[in-house]
């Protein structure tokens, strides 16, 4: 497992900020925000790390994903907090893991995190995350785990 460091500390507050901005868009579900910027080319770009480096700050960050994916859909709201919790967890998962965005939102969805927030929230992300991790099987195993594991889902479609 990577150790966190002052870069990764800032890609977690700012995915946490990206998250909580999100509430202001008005028709789209938290759930559908959760699922597309998972999916998303800004996301690709942050889990390399470099993503610092653009200075995109949080307004153009939410335009550039509402020109990539479709923001309309659904209203079911998370409470901002649990949001900001949401993002910046996953953050710091796929920074010390290092593992995509992508791979995480493939093995947990955002109300199995909602429901984790009041026992979880107040512990440190890191045992936050450890524990979350090893309840879905998914234990640390470095970059080279995770290109074996989306070649087997490159595998399983065909």
């Amino acid at each position: 497992m990577k150790k966190i460091d002052d870069l990764g500390y800032e890609l977690c507050k700012y995915q946490a900020s990206l998250f909580e901005h999100s509430g202001s868009l008005s028709n789209c579900s938290s759930s559908y925000f959760y699922k597309q910027f998972m999916n998303s080319e800004l996301a690709k770009r942050i889990d390399s790390n470099g993503f610092l480096f653009e200075s995109l700050d949080i307004e153009a960050a939410l335009d550039e994903l509402k020109k990539e994916k479709d923001l309309t859909k659904g209203k079911t709201k998370v409470p901002l907090a649990i949001m900001s919790w949401i993002g910046y967890m996953l953050r710091y998962w796929a920074y010390t893991y290092e593992i995509s965005s992508k791979r995480i939102f493939s093995n947990i969805k955002i109300n199995e995190l909602e429901r984790l927030y009041e026992a979880y929230h107040s512990l440190d992300v890191e045992e936050a995350v450890k524990r979350i991790s090893d309840s879905k099987g998914m234990k640390y195993a470095g970059i080279f785990e995770d290109e074996l594991y989306l070649i087997r889902q490159i595998l399983k479609k065909d």
